[in-house]
C-alpha cells in the first residue's frame, strides 16, 4: 500500500524485494514439483548480492510462466545483463514505451499499473480468493 502511494506522490517506480522466504514460497508454487531442479537451476545465476539474486530468480519466475522449458534462457539473458528480465517481469508497460518523455499523470499510471500487475503475480494464492 506505501508503494502506491509513493508512486502517486512522487512517481517512483517501486524497486522489488524478495526475501529467501518469499522465493521458497514462489519456486515451490510454480514449481511444485520440479522445485528442487529449479533452485539447481537458480544457482547459476550472478548477481553481486542475495537479494538481487532473489529478485532477479523471482522475475524469472513471473516470465517463464511455469514452464520449466524457459527457465535456462533466462538465467542465461539475465546473466547477460540482468535489466531486461527485470525490466519484463516489474515493468511491463515501461518497457513497451521505452525511455521517451511522457506526461507525469500518464507515468504514474504506467507505474501503478506495473506495480499492482507484479504484486498480483506475487500473491497469487491471496488474489485468486
Amino acid at each position: 500500500m506505501f508503494d502506491l502511494f509513493k508512486i502517486k506522490l512522487f512517481g517512483k517506480q517501486p524497486v522489488a524485494i524478495i526475501s529467501d522466504k518469499l522465493l521458497e514460497k514462489l519456486i515451490v508454487r510454480d514449481y511444485e514439483n520440479n522445485a528442487d531442479l529449479v533452485r539447481s537451476k537458480f544457482t547459476k545465476i550472478n548477481s553481486d548480492s542475495q537479494a538481487g539474486k532473489n529478485r532477479i530468480s523471482a522475475d524469472i519466475l513471473k516470465l517463464s510462466d511455469k514452464n520449466i522449458n524457459t527457465l535456462d534462457r533466462l538465467i542465461e539473458k539475465s546473466n547477460y545483463d540482468s535489466r531486461d528480465i527485470i525490466m519484463l517481469a516489474e515493468y511491463p508497460r515501461c518497457a513497451k514505451i521505452g525511455f521517451g518523455e511522457l506526461d507525469k499523470s500518464l507515468m504514474k499510471q504506467i507505474f501503478i499499473n506495473d506495480f499492482i500487475e507484479y504484486s498480483k503475480w506475487l500473491n497469487k494464492w491471496f488474489w485468486n480468493f
